[in-house]
């Protein structure tokens, strides 16, 4: 096993083990398994709804973001993501600056085209090199 096998292992772990204390221990998780099973029960008992689904958002975001982590260290480059976030930032700043107020919504609409595009040139990433994969260029 490699070191960042185990690494992954103890993220895991660490991660379930958290989740399942704070859903069994802490009031808030109680509110969010009564709401997994009735919502608009939940409601009447005046739990706050919102804080229960943002409380929700919120974990899952971070369990996104522990797998990206483990992702990132197996597959990319940490200088090609900084890259591509760097990018993103920029294109979304200059389509605001750029389009006019009432085409803002296009905002969206546009960098992820632009996003698409780069992963469809260029699915080895930004900085990532083309490989050789017998007889076919990937």
């Amino acid at each position: 096993m490699s070191s960042l096998q185990v690494m992954e292992l103890a993220a895991a772990v660490v991660s379930i083990g958290t989740l399942v204390l704070f859903l069994n221990r802490s009031t808030l998780g109680i509110a969010m398994r009564a709401a997994s099973r009735d919502f608009s029960t939940v409601r009447l008992m005046g739990i706050r709804a919102n804080r229960v689904i943002a409380t929700a958002f919120a974990i899952s975001g971070a369990l996104a973001g522990v797998a990206a982590v483990f992702i990132l260290a197996r597959r990319g480059s940490v200088a090609g993501a900084a890259l591509g976030g760097m990018l993103l930032g920029f294109v979304e700043v200059g389509l605001l600056v750029a389009l006019p107020q009432e085409l803002g919504g296009l905002k969206e609409v546009l960098t992820y085209g632009i996003v698409i595009a780069i992963l469809v040139y260029r699915p080895e990433g930004l900085l990532g090199q083309r490989r050789e994969l017998g007889d076919k260029e990937f």
